[in-house]
């Protein structure tokens, strides 16, 4: 079991807790605000558990493509060669969204906005990446902007 597992809906536990959510305020009605608060204070820790994980995911996935990034700036090649290189690495990063996203999200929406999450996420390292940069590394980068926005 992976972390992005955990990030999955476990149906199996959904119905046993909508199964205990109705069962036991009939077998013990003086229990039922109890049972009502507990069982809201689960879904909503349960919901922000989910979407810390998710950020934390998406941070490292961001983290990584950054240093490959920075590495393929540093690297050897000419500058065509270190431009082909840097959009290999964004177009494995959008592969990459692209899957969570369709394994996180149930709906299209869910997915656009997933995936437009990792992407912030990697725009903004770019961004602050891009600040401390030279001239020529710079262009590449903003090629690296360009390759990041083609596409869903």
């Amino acid at each position: 079991m992976t972390l992005e597992d955990l990030t999955k809906p476990n149906l199996v536990l959904l119905l046993g807790l909508g199964a205990l959510s109705v069962a036991v305020p009939k077998m013990l009605p003086d229990m039922r605000p109890s049972v009502k608060s507990a069982i809201k204070f689960g879904l909503a820790l349960f919901s922000e558990s989910e979407g810390e994980a998710e950020a934390d995911l998406i941070q490292s996935l961001v983290a990584a493509t950054l240093a490959q990034i920075q590495k393929e700036l540093s690297g050897p090649g000419s500058e065509p060669e270190r431009r082909a290189r840097v959009r290999r690495n964004i177009a494995r990063f959008k592969d990459k969204a692209r899957k969570r996203a369709d394994r996180w999200a149930s709906d299209e929406p869910g997915r656009r906005r997933s995936y437009r999450r990792h992407v912030a996420g990697l725009e903004s390292a770019l961004a602050a990446r891009k600040q401390h940069a030279d001239p020529d590394t710079q262009d590449i980068i903003e090629d690296a902007f360009v390759a990041l926005a083609e596409g869903y």
